[in-house]
């Protein structure tokens, strides 16, 4: 491995990142060990663990990808077989245990695209075995886990980045930068929209386990209960249980960029107050039509809603507004404003551009310092997302405190920032 890679300028990282964010995840025959590979001393071997859709998409973690992880047989074997085809060979292995990828000692990082209870389990289980981790966001299904991890990130050394991809667009880094930079003034509100979705309030009744599915591992920490095919894959988003809905699911990136333009990656709001609505019958009863506030140090808001999916900053001298599709900005000329050289740059190091690409960077150069979304922002990012769905619950103002990550005189509010794991599960 190199010992260190030369840091890009902001203009290289923005040409790249600008194009990798078009297609962020696409699969190659070099990312899969074939043809046009990095050299043998500077390959990376990964594991894919949670080979569904989302997993499927984002296989391409390593320079060779040497390992699949599902407890869906279906899955696993599709991941396999679309690794075989695209490396030109059998040698991707396939498992239903996690524990069997960590204790390869060849594997040098793990992609966890697990439903949100695996987690954290995984993730450190995986630092503890000495291997780099990428997580999809959320980071976590509460808040003790995130400063969990983040500890045990620390006393490892360990290299975890969490995919809330829009840091590794150049849209997002332009408009956060602009904010941070005072072009708009004195920041005052940000407006955070996201798209929430119900699920299903249909009633339903135990179902057999189809036999491809290992069913109790699939619960895992989760407390147990009988199967139904929309608890499992794609609609355990919907169970709260498993997820926080989508307040988690797309507050996991919008809010992180909230966090990002206000420069509080390493802090947290003083109060937060909300209302939601769910399903009063069915499986699936997580908060959609939200409507959340959020009180930061020095007076900003943070207004959280069910609607768009972007991102709108408002500061005395004017605003910016960021999505996926658009950044746009009053007045215009704020978006033509050069970042001065002793400004704040929040462009991260590494050559690679594409956010999965800083993450292996960080590997070859073993310098976790490169990464866009360690461990304590993307604590940080769903610590907000989780307070929007305790908010939610209590329906009453809470007080936070950021540095202690507990609520100030509330008991019960303090225990919902961590669940009990099913035996025999723990961190």
């Amino acid at each position: 491995m190199k010992s260190r890679l030369p840091r890009a300028t902001r203009r290289e990282f923005l040409k790249a990142a600008g194009a990798a964010c078009a297609v962020p995840y696409g699969i190659t025959s070099a990312a899969l060990g074939g043809a046009g590979r990095s050299q043998a001393g500077e390959r990376i071997t990964t594991a894919l663990i949670g080979a569904g859709g989302r997993g499927r998409q984002i296989m391409a973690g390593g320079d060779q990808v040497v390992a699949v992880c599902d407890v869906d047989a279906k899955h696993r074997e599709k991941a396999k077989a679309k690794i075989d085809a695209m490396s030109g060979s059998r040698a991707c292995a396939a498992y239903n245990d996690f524990r069997e990828v960590l204790d390869r000692d060849d594997i040098d990082a793990v992609v966890v695209a697990t439903p949100d209870h695996w987690h954290a389990p995984i993730a450190v289980a995986a630092m503890k075995a000495a291997k780099a981790v990428y997580i999809e966001k959320p980071m976590t299904v509460c808040i003790k886990e995130g400063r969990m991890m983040a500890d045990v990130a620390e006393r490892y050394g360990s290299i975890l980045q969490v995919g809330s991809q829009q840091r590794s667009d150049e849209k997002f880094l332009k408009a956060c930068e602009l904010v941070r930079n005072g072009r708009i003034g004195e920041l005052r509100t940000v407006r955070v929209e996201i798209p929430t979705r119900s699920g299903s309030a249909d009633p339903w009744s135990p179902q057999p386990v189809p036999p491809e599915l290992d069913y109790d591992l699939w619960l895992g920490p989760a407390p147990w209960a009988p199967y139904h095919r929309n608890r499992c894959h794609y609609k355990f988003r919907f169970v709260s249980d498993y997820s926080g809905g989508d307040v988690t699911n797309w507050g996991a990136h919008q809010l992180d960029i909230a966090q990002w333009g206000i420069g509080a990656d390493d802090s947290g709001p003083r109060e937060v107050e909300g209302r939601g609505k769910r399903n009063a019958t069915g499986l699936h009863d997580v908060f959609y039509d939200v409507h959340v506030d959020f009180t930061f140090a020095g007076g900003v808001k943070v207004e959280l809603r069910s609607g768009g999916n972007g991102v709108r900053f408002q500061g005395t001298e004017g605003w910016i507004y960021v999505s996926r599709q658009r950044l746009d900005a009053k007045p215009k000329s704020v978006l033509g404003s050069r970042i001065g050289p002793d400004e704040i740059h929040l462009a991260p190091q590494g050559t690679a551009g594409t956010h999965m690409g800083l993450w292996l960077d960080c590997i070859r150069a073993r310098n976790p310092k490169g990464l866009n979304v360690p461990v304590e922002v993307g604590h940080r990012s769903a610590t907000l997302c989780h307070l929007a769905n305790i908010a939610m619950e209590l329906r009453r103002k809470l007080k936070w405190d950021p540095q202690a990550e507990q609520f100030i005189d509330d008991d019960e509010a303090n225990r919902m920032t961590w669940r009990p794991m099913r035996q025999p599960w723990r961190l």
